[in-house]
């Protein structure tokens, strides 16, 4: 989604000066390329509609999402430097077949089965995500917007596609949803045979991390990632208990509602960078968490669930998927040839400190202690007026000229 370590590489003057003679855009590897992303994604969008249909208890399910997440994006600091090291193709073909480990989950007998097959995905997708976005990123450097732009698309509609598939099959029969892994096996297969390795002597200029947090011009773009990345996990997590406690049609709790939401945040991916571009980043980092808080708050006054909600929960991901897209471009716009810094510091690290968000929401809604959907998503709405001062916060630097 959209998610998780996949980060921006920057575009030279020499790129353009140069893109007139040039060869095209390698089509038939960026495509396995985002398949991989496809792969990754629908198997990382399972766990919250697992624990709704297998009615598993809330704030275990929580810990179980937060844990293995914040281990997972943890490890993306150490997965970066690696690929660039010359790992890139053993950690995107790794990274796909662990990926595939939640698909087994309807197999598993007890939460610490479920807890490992979580975490092995986890760790998985970290692995796949840095390495995936250097990958498309390098195939033309001439075009790295279109490249990176293709492959995020494959995540997004992964993850959108992830819990209607899985609950369709579910439905049939639990043990049939894990044939699901056949989707990550056949792409590693393909990855590995179509995806070429880094050119010789490449390196993404990753530079340590050190001392980074302290980087006054990257502080707010990481808050605005920790409160953005909080509510938005909280609600995906929650979103089928929100519906089905107000009465939703069947295929938005299983799967609808959470199509509505990714859908929304990849229909947003070019714009908001081209509006970036155009009008600021502040400009627009203000406006997507005004949209976030508005729909937050639209979605949780309402009494009574109907498709018409759908709407709100596209519009409430717009929001969400501006702020991913936003900042972690204008982080490498502010430290140029540092990708891999930037993503674990304005993606891996929110994503891991956000990853708590599940563990809290879910005991918060756990029934069994007097809570509910809505009473936690409240609490956890409090993130988005923070999230609002970090961008307004973001103070601007000199732009360069256009080439």
């Amino acid at each position: 989604m959209f998610r998780e370590g996949a980060s921006l590489p920057a575009v030279t003057s020499d790129d353009h000066a140069g893109r007139s003679d040039r060869t095209a855009i390698p089509w038939a590897s960026l495509a396995v390329l985002a398949a991989g992303h496809f792969a990754v994604d629908s198997c990382t969008g399972i766990w919250p509609i697992f624990k709704t249909l297998a009615h598993l208890d809330l704030s275990r399910a929580g810990l179980i999402a937060s844990v293995g997440s914040m281990v997972g994006n943890g490890l993306q600091i150490g997965f970066g430097p690696l690929a660039d090291r010359g790992w890139r193709k053993p950690l995107l073909v790794g990274g796909v077949l662990l990926a595939g480990a939640v698909t087994l989950v309807p197999l598993a007998t007890s939460y610490g089965q479920m807890f490992a097959l979580v975490l092995v995905t986890y760790v998985g997708s970290a692995a796949f995500h840095p390495s995936g976005t250097g990958s498309a990123g390098t195939l033309l450097t001439t075009r790295t917007g279109v490249l990176v732009g293709v492959f995020l698309a494959g995540g997004y509609a992964g993850y959108a596609l992830s819990q209607g598939v899985f609950s369709l099959l579910y439905a049939r029969r639990p043990e049939l949803a894990a044939s699901m892994a056949a989707v990550p096996i056949v792409v590693a297969i393909a990855i590995a045979l179509r995806v070429p390795r880094a050119p010789a002597g490449f390196h993404a200029g990753h530079q340590e991390a050190q001392g980074w947090a302290a980087h006054g011009s990257l502080l707010p773009l990481f808050l605005v990632q920790v409160f953005s990345t909080a509510i938005n996990l909280a609600v995906i997590f929650l979103l089928p208990d929100l519906l089905l406690a107000r009465g939703a049609p069947s295929f938005m709790v299983h799967g609808g509602g959470h199509f509505a939401l990714v859908a929304g945040g990849c229909l947003t991916l070019l714009p908001a960078g081209h509006a970036a571009d155009r009008w600021g980043a502040r400009r627009v980092l203000v406006a997507a968490n005004l949209v976030l808080g508005l729909s937050l708050a639209v979605l949780l006054l309402r009494h009574s669930a109907a498709p018409a909600d759908l709407l709100v929960v596209a519009i409430f991901g717009v929001g969400a998927s501006a702020n991913n897209v936003v900042a972690v471009a204008e982080g490498n716009r502010r430290m140029p040839g540092r990708a891999s810094g930037v993503s674990a510091l304005l993606m891996g690290f929110p994503w891991c400190i956000a990853a708590a968000a599940p563990m809290i929401a879910g005991f918060l809604a756990d029934p069994a202690r007097g809570g509910s959907p809505t009473q936690a998503l409240v609490w956890l709405g409090l993130a988005v007026p923070l999230g609002l001062i970090a961008s307004a916060s973001l103070r601007p630097v000199a732009r360069p000229q256009a080439a």
